[in-house]
């Protein structure tokens, strides 16, 4: 006779009670130590010991079985006493009584095995904060059997992370979803060893709130290109020092790289960010239709574009773009100037500071042109906290930020994510760290203000 759930004792921590419960979408995330793993594993564990399931056990990169929550799974059965029923392989483990089956297999290597595979009722990711949003795309109507539930467990890192943006965005999380947020504090079972290394990090550890109470990282305002406080500093400046910005109009966009990639355009009014949005489209001829469009419904003198890989060839697809019957006019060419993130800095030999006798030149201070736009859009925020602070600016140079931007958040986040390290002796940026998604939307922010490169923002 199978064994039944009732006849096991284990204990969660009250909070995750309802992981018991059927939901669509089981979603637990927090600081280190609030027992996510070991709860989640233990209780479709005791699923799979009550009644027949198929668990597909998943992370985003899988190098070995070792890797995977099988040996956390195999732990939990000798805990409960339930070895008898379980034959454990190598690659599976399989309940003999009612043939319920645990695989373990990693998204990024197997995703087009994973889409074939038939009947999984359950599917756990761990670590979900590494998990790409392509992974997600083919991984969620993958899991379609009735009543199926897909469960993420992850570490928070950063707002642009495909999990948080699915549970925990701004258009909120999908129908039926159970999102609970789980800490050490929430763990009754919370071991010393734990609590002492949680101390240390508390005293020393600039991670701790990452790490610990689960959020987001900062990446250490001191490295920080643009920290998220300072930006929203920005948001509404103008209307804080009552100023009417007025100017020219200018563009930037961000080209998808492929299929999944998003396009990104930014339009601002001289110090102004007006608007940012992102779309996905088929052929890199509509994405310069409607960049063609966007510039002339605002009147957009220069927008410069990401020149490097499909972004190479967007002003030969103008040329696919026919002439508007009525007034005989195509798209505007002369608009669309090239943009080389990789490429050479901008003015090398123009002095970028200059104390006393000492002069830093442009390409002595900057590695490459990507750190110099970046740093550029520094300066501005800089010149607006001293502006609001009372001091004399130039308010053609500081970065105000619209709050009506329908993308606002996504978009602070991805400009915050930038850090910097200046160890070669020249500003580098890294815009993905810790395997954050790639920024399309500050991109285009970044390259919307690249016109201000040609003279320079000085230090």
């Amino acid at each position: 006779m199978p064994t039944k759930t009732r006849e096991i004792k284990v204990q969660f921590p009250a909070k995750l009670e309802q992981l018991r419960h059927p939901f669509r979408f089981k979603a637990l995330f927090g600081g280190r130590g609030g027992a996510k793993s070991r709860t989640a594993t233990g209780q479709l564990l005791l699923d799979a010991t009550d009644h027949y399931e198929f668990i597909l056990c998943t992370r985003e990169i899988q190098n070995s079985i070792k890797e995977s929550v099988k040996k956390l799974i195999e732990d939990h059965i000798v805990s409960m006493g339930i070895e008898n029923i379980y034959k454990i392989t190598e690659y599976e483990i399989l309940n003999r009584a009612n043939r319920s089956r645990f695989i373990f297999m990693g998204l990024s290597r197997n995703i087009a095995s994973i889409k074939s595979l038939e009947g999984i009722t359950k599917c756990l990711i761990e670590e979900a904060q590494n998990v790409s949003g392509d992974s997600l795309e083919i991984l969620i109507p993958t899991i379609r059997e009735a009543g199926s539930e897909l469960w993420f467990l992850w570490n928070p890192r950063w707002k642009t992370d495909a999990v948080d943006n699915l549970f925990r965005g701004e258009h909120g999380p999908p129908p039926n979803s159970l999102i609970i947020d789980i800490g050490y504090k929430d763990n009754p079972w919370f071991p010393k060893e734990l609590e002492d290394k949680r101390i240390w990090d508390q005293k020393n550890n600039p991670n701790y709130l990452n790490i610990w109470e689960g959020a987001y990282r900062r990446a250490g305002d001191a490295f920080s290109v643009l920290p998220y406080d300072k930006l929203l500093e920005c948001v509404d400046a103008h209307k804080k020092l009552g100023i009417d910005v007025t100017g020219f109009m200018y563009s930037g966009l961000d080209i998808a790289d492929d299929g999944n990639d998003t396009n990104a355009y930014a339009l601002r009014k001289s110090s102004l960010l007006m608007d940012a949005e992102e779309w996905k489209v088929k052929f890199l001829h509509m994405t310069a239709a409607k960049a063609d469009m966007r510039n002339r419904q605002n009147g957009v003198v220069r927008m410069h574009y990401d020149a490097g890989g499909m972004g190479a060839g967007i002003k030969s697809d103008l040329s696919r773009i026919p002439k508007n019957p009525e007034d005989g006019q195509g798209p505007d060419g002369s608009l669309f100037v090239p943009f080389h993130f990789g490429g050479s800095v901008m003015g090398g030999d123009r002095v970028y500071i200059k104390a006393g006798k000492v002069k830093i030149l442009n390409k002595d201070f900057f590695a490459r042109l990507n750190a110099q736009a970046w740093w550029n859009l520094r300066l501005r925020v800089e010149n607006t906290i001293k502006a609001l602070a009372g001091e004399n600016v130039n308010i053609d140079r500081c970065l105000f930020i619209s709050s009506k931007i329908k993308i606002l958040n996504k978009m602070l986040a991805e400009l915050a994510q930038c850090v910097y390290d200046d160890i070669s002796g020249k500003i580098k940026i890294n815009k993905a760290p810790d395997g954050a998604v790639s920024p399309n939307v500050a991109d285009s922010v970044v390259m919307a203000f690249a016109s201000d490169l040609k003279k320079g923002l000085k230090a």
